[in-house]
């Protein structure tokens, strides 16, 4: 029997044209070689599903770290990184240990793209958006010396400052040009198969899991949904098309390859570090429905492979009235609360909570 770890958390909010990368002639006349030289009845055989891979520099493995483990019961606080590094912080925590809290997630980059802590990684691009807000170590000592559990909550694809900045990290149109998910509004999201934005992504995580937390909660580890969705190209389905061009028994990815590959290659880099890996989902991708899949990339029996925990976010607000087969769903949250829970049980590999 699968056990399963019921988040409850209590939000506190206070005050708070992708590059197209053609493959270079010599390795087309390599693949089609080596194509050719698969007899025909043995083609069909042959399927690939390109893996988005991120290579990323060696670091020692720190083993003297002091790590708190994740409790039976999870009573959780989410803080803002302003209010970690004001003077409320302490009292905050006072209030909270008294009454029972044991986590506290806090913010460590955000939805606009803001880093609120120092980084060593170089560039406009990484350094533009830099608050050092707090110290992450600090943050940490002092939860532990309380005993709660430091969670790092890290906003990855919907990141305006990065998309703003570089264009060619964001989806595009047919044209090339860039695509917004509103053109109000600008850009906001990342194109999550870029190479170059998952190397981004990868490497403060790799900074974040040296930096003693126990655990780092992704969130936004999808594609976007909104907006005029079917007319954004990403950089895997023009790479996808390119294969398939040269071999015919190429199998192009879904969103949920590229979202999967990545979670696995985030979820090494936590292991490395003996780091806790959790995963905020859509709470409508509980049901798995095909097109929430589809346009999500959140596939819950491959996304939970590489995550110790998922945590489906539950609004009863979020659903139309008739969704489910009810009449009310906004009024009944036990329903769509306990429904959507079960469900992502039912979908959840085993190992993940």
């Amino acid at each position: 029997m699968r056990k399963v770890l019921y988040v409850f958390i209590s939000l506190i909010f206070i005050f708070g044209c992708t590059q197209r990368d053609e493959l270079k002639e010599k390795e087309n006349q390599s693949q089609n070689e080596e194509t050719q030289k698969i007899p025909p009845e043995k083609k069909t055989e042959k399927i690939i599903k390109e893996e988005i891979v991120v290579e990323l520099e060696e670091k020692k493995i720190r083993h003297d770290i002091k790590r708190i483990p994740a409790p039976k019961y999870t009573k959780g606080i989410y803080l803002s990184a302003y209010t970690v590094a004001s003077k409320r912080f302490s009292s905050i925590l006072d209030s909270a240990e008294a009454s029972g809290i044991n986590t506290v997630i806090f913010d460590v980059k955000n939805m606009h793209g803001d880093i609120f802590y120092s980084t060593h990684q170089k560039g406009s691009l990484a350094l533009g958006n830099v608050k050092s807000t707090i110290i992450i170590n600090n943050v940490v000592e002092t939860l532990h010396e309380r005993n709660m559990r430091a969670v790092a909550r890290m906003v990855m694809f919907h990141d305006e400052f990065a998309a703003n900045a570089d264009s060619t990290l964001q989806p595009e149109y047919s044209d090339g040009s860039a695509w917004h998910e509103s053109e109000k509004r600008g850009p906001r999201w990342l194109d999550s198969s870029n190479v170059k934005a998952q190397k981004r992504l990868l490497r403060f995580v790799d900074e974040i899991a040296l930096s003693n937390v126990d655990e780092i909660q992704m969130d936004y580890i999808r594609f976007p949904t909104q907006g005029k969705i079917d007319e954004a190209i990403f950089d895997f389905q023009l790479k996808d098309s390119l294969r398939v061009n040269q071999d015919s028994t190429y199998i192009m990815r879904e969103k949920s390859d590229i979202i999967t590959s990545f979670v696995k290659q985030v979820k090494k880099v936590c292991d490395k570090y003996e780091v806790t890996l959790t995963a905020d989902i859509f709470a409508i991708v509980a049901w798995q429905r095909k097109a929430d899949v589809q346009k999500t990339g959140q596939k819950i029996s491959e996304l939970s492979k590489y995550t110790d925990a998922i945590h489906p976010m539950i609004y009863s607000s979020h659903f139309s009235d008739d969704f489910g087969f009810r009449n009310d769903v906004t009024n009944e949250p036990y329903h769509i609360v306990f429904k959507s829970t079960k469900l992502t049980i039912d979908n959840t590999s085993k190992g993940c909570k």
